[in-house]
């Protein structure tokens, strides 16, 4: 037992020469770690705070949602008080989700009772004082969980869906909205809204959830409707080369910020990144044995990849002004608030702390902005 306490390097000195043991010996630094100082610290112009809008709702008030501590609908006047808030937390980007319909309810009378909820919230705000964006979901949201408008028997009316996407892009831009969400469900959906945008001459922005997946958890506040959970229009979890796929043809049809949703899918953060940083990846990845085997069973698509790989310089220059931003899905959301009930909100601020500077750090000097329902309790108590 003598022994175990004295220094052996019989087996180092078999494996280095002299002169590197002598470099071991001298390092005074016991860990890995290189800095002590922090890469990326959470600003408050990397959040954008979600707010779920229920323009029906009369009054100043909120209406508790399921499974969403913390996070209730709010009416318009509230919405308007609760944004003033935000601002002093110095969160000048807001993500306004506007509910309130009903299933089966015409798509065009609900667009323009959201068009009067963003003119009421843009008349308290002006573009420089905050940026708006507009998720149109429910617009034409269906009992079966898909978005679009159907015929009688359930089938997408593909020619009447686009012209509504192209509506709601004009009429949101005028009344004011800074930006628009693309659903990542329908075909053609971002050129169709690029269109519409540069017919009017607006600069609205196109902000496309590409990667759009079949995520369960992200409805929490739709537990008990199950059937809504599988929609059938988004990709399948885990099916990468379709979500580099469309993160690309959305790029090619003029998105403006391609949004990675859920955030915990850094990797496509990443690459992502590289795509619009690196043309050669895109190239690479387009005539990768993957994409082409899925392009050739999908020849409207494949159309779409021959005029990008016909142009790479063109596509390059589409690129240049792409930023890359991620959304907090509503089970993230319940994730965190479980660990604050259960373990208080310091251990959850840690949690939140970890996924906001992992996505910061994967989207680099191209970050739009991080989409969070916890936004400005993560600046409040970071």
């Amino acid at each position: 037992m003598e022994n175990v306490l004295i220094n052996k390097v019989d087996m180092l000195e078999s494996l280095y020469n002299e002169n590197e043991i002598k470099q071991f010996s001298a390092l005074t630094n016991t860990t890995r770690r290189l800095s002590n100082k922090d890469e990326i610290t959470i600003q408050a112009n990397h959040l954008c705070q979600s707010i779920d809008v229920d323009i029906y709702l009369e009054g100043n008030v909120t209406v508790d949602m399921i499974n969403m501590k913390d996070y209730p609908y709010r009416s318009i006047e509230n919405t308007i008080e609760y944004i003033y808030e935000i601002k002093k937390s110095n969160i000048n980007t807001v993500l306004l989700h506007l509910v309130g319909n009903e299933y089966g309810q015409d798509p065009y009378k609900v667009l323009q009772d959201h068009v009067q909820a963003i003119q009421q919230v843009r008349k308290h705000f002006s573009k420089e004082e905050l940026n708006i964006t507009i998720d149109p979901f429910m617009t034409a949201f269906n009992q079966d969980g898909s978005w679009g408008v159907k015929d009688e028997f359930g089938k997408l009316k593909y020619l009447e869906t686009l012209n509504l996407l192209a509506e709601i892009a004009t009429d949101y831009s005028l009344a004011g909205a800074d930006g628009i969400i693309t659903l990542g469900r329908v075909e053609g959906e971002v050129e169709v809204t690029k269109k519409a945008l540069a017919k009017i001459s607006s600069n609205m922005k196109i902000k496309s959830f590409s990667q759009n997946t079949e995520t369960t958890n992200a409805y929490m506040y739709l537990e008990n409707l199950p059937d809504q959970l599988e929609t059938g229009q988004k990709i399948l979890v885990g099916n990468l080369t379709e979500m580099n796929l469309r993160t690309i043809l959305d790029i090619h049809e003029g998105a403006d910020v391609i949004i990675v949703k859920p955030i915990e899918n850094f990797h496509l953060i990443t690459l992502t990144l590289d795509f619009i940083t690196n043309t050669q990846s895109v190239a690479a990845f387009l005539n990768s044995a993957k994409a082409k085997e899925l392009l050739e069973a999908n020849p409207f698509v494949k159309h779409k990849v021959d005029q990008i790989l016909a142009d790479l310089d063109a596509f390059e220059a589409k690129c240049a002004g792409v930023t890359v931003g991620a959304y907090s899905v509503s089970g993230t959301y319940f994730i965190h608030k479980s660990f604050e009930k259960e373990k208080g909100g310091r251990f959850s601020l840690g949690l939140m702390d970890e996924l906001l500077k992992n996505a910061i750090s994967a989207a680099g000097d191209r970050l739009d902005s991080i989409l969070d329902r916890n936004a400005m309790w993560i600046i409040q108590n970071k």
